[in-house]
This record gives C-alpha cells, structure tokens and sequence, in this order.
C-alpha cells in the first residue's frame, strides 16, 4: 500500500480492509452485470461525459502556483457527470451526484501509484464532507449493505452511538435542477506541493440555470444538461482550501470550516455547446477510468480514505476492463 506522508497516520487495518472493500465490491459486480457489460462499482449511471477546458488564472499569487496551477495556460479536459449509488437507478430517486474532471496532456512528476503518464484526475461529490469518513466506516456500509442487508448497517449506526453517520447520508441526497447548477467539493485533502494540504471545490458561475421539471424523468438531469448546452456554455470557478493546523486529514466527515480557511479560485472549468448524446460518448464513458490516484506528486491524495480508493479503484478497473476485454 501506499507510503505515508509526513501529514498522515495510518488507520488500524486500513490495507486489510481496503482489500475486503474490493473483493466484496468485484463480487457484486459479477453478480449483477454480465461480462462485456461490467458497469463500475461507483457512481455506475454516467449522466452525461463532456468535452471542456479548464484554464488556470493568470496572475496568481506566488504560493498558489503549484502543479497544474503553475502555469496561466489551459488543459483540454473529460467531465462524467454522474449519480453516485452502487446500482444504476432513475435519475428522479434523490442521490449524492458525482462530478469526475480529467486534465489531459500534463507533464510533471507522478505519484507512484498513478497509472495513467499524462493526466490529472479531479473526483468531488455534491456534498462537503464524506459521512463515511474513515475506512472502517466505509467498509462497513459496502459489507452490511452488499453482503447482508442496509437494516443491519443502520442497527449497527444506532447501537453504536453513530446516528450522526446514518443522518449526514440522508441529507446529502437530493433533486438537482440540473448537474451543471450545483456545487461540488473534493470531500478527501491533497498535498499541495510539498508542505501544504488543500480540499478542492467546483462552484457553478453559468449565467443560464435550469428550473427543476413538474415531472421528473428517468433520465432528467441528462435532458436537462442537453437543454442547457444546446443554448449556452456552462462555467464553474475551480476553487482550492489551505488547510489549517486544526482541520483534520484523516477524517473525511469533518468539514474544513470556510469561515477558518476561504477557498480561493485558481481555475475556471468551461464546458462548450455541445451535444453529448451520442453511442460513441456513451461508449467513452465506460472507457474512462477516474482515481485520485491518476496525479502530479504535486496533489498527492491523502488520508485513509484516499489510499484506501487509490488501491479498490485500481484493482475494480482492471477487473471490469480485463472481464469485458475493453482496453482502458
């Protein structure tokens, strides 16, 4: 597994348990799609991949041009706009909606645990915080939901005093107007070049937004995303958090109060009219493969939660792309 970082402490069994993570996740996805049609293991219904361009902001301060943000130039990017539950569902049942951004062309020294020579993946959700903030947490919801059934991982929240885990789950789902009007946040630190840590937000700054549908479809935030690129670019200023000594690394369900530390804009996110709707965008989709472990060692992912995804999303990749003899 991965090798810790002066800012990170290593969580009791965290290698064991990302492992159990993984072979339990494999083990669904075999039951529940037929090769040659292995969806991924999150975030399995894509509702949309987009063509954009993300530019750095010319004239940053000094201490802010690190990694990709050294540099006022601009990158050619992927965006999967995406809902966040473990089996594919109507866009209408209220989820955790994913927002996945892949830099292309970037040069510069790479973790070791990237796949990938020459992108920089950004992974954010549409909540703040992680509720499943540890790796024990987070196995044990992928264990009593998939292997047994969610009751027993509910009874096991309220028996245990964690009723705060089971109620932060609840209030991250919700009906979006459209994927393109909401706010997103990376939930896990990065290393910001040597000796600094940040979190990432993308803030939507579109002049056109959508209005929520009297009837909501199986596929309306796709529909809704058509409607809007059909008329308009959509923007959204990408934003990073300093982290200050008191903001914790290795738990994903604390929030790094905005107040303490503001996120300041280093880039701007611009997805052009397109129309995305297409075999080949669809098939571009399952093609992608997104980890926070596809990064400059300048944004090296940190905390449990990070290392433990870097190892399952590589592993679950290759398993899907290998059963499905689809190359990556």
């Amino acid at each position: 597994m991965s090798t810790l970082t002066p800012f990170e402490t290593r969580e009791a069994n965290e290698d064991a348990l990302a492992q159990r993570i993984a072979d339990i996740l494999r083990r669904k996805m075999e039951r529940d799609y037929p090769a040659g049609a292995t969806k991924r293991d999150a975030h399995p219904k894509q509702v949309g991949v987009l063509r954009a361009t993300f530019s750095v902001e010319p004239n940053l301060p000094q201490n802010l041009r690190v990694g990709v943000f050294a540099e006022a130039r601009s990158y050619d990017a992927w965006v999967r706009l995406s809902n966040a539950n473990g089996t594919p569902q109507s866009d209408a049942v209220k989820d955790v909606r994913g927002c996945a951004i892949k830099l292309l062309n970037v040069a510069g020294e790479r973790i070791p645990e990237s796949d990938e020579p020459t992108t920089q993946d950004f992974l954010m959700v549409s909540m703040p915080t992680m509720p499943l903030g540890t790796v024990k947490l987070f196995h044990d919801a992928i264990y009593y939901s998939i292997e047994r059934t969610a009751l027993l991982f509910v009874a096991k929240m309220l028996v245990t005093g964690q009723s705060k885990v089971l109620k932060g789950l609840e209030r991250s789902k919700f009906n979006p107007t459209s994927p393109l009007d909401i706010r997103y946040w990376s939930t896990t630190p990065y290393r910001f070049g040597t000796d600094r840590v940040v979190k990432y937000s993308l803030v939507p700054t579109s002049t056109l937004r959508s209005s929520l549908p009297a009837t909501l479809g199986d596929s309306y935030l796709s529909e809704q995303m058509h409607e809007h690129l059909a008329q308009a670019d959509a923007t959204f200023d990408f934003k990073l958090q300093l982290r200050t000594p008191s903001m914790p690394i290795e738990d994903a369900a604390v929030e790094w109060r905005e107040d303490e530390s503001p996120f300041i804009k280093v880039a701007t996110l611009r997805i052009a009219k397109q129309d995305f709707r297409s075999a080949e965008r669809d098939e571009l989709s399952e093609t992608l493969a997104f980890s926070p472990a596809h990064a400059l060692a300048a944004h090296r992912p940190l905390g449990a939660v990070n290392r433990a995804r870097m190892h399952i999303y590589k592993a679950l990749s290759a398993f899907r792309h290998a059963r499905d003899k689809r190359p990556a």
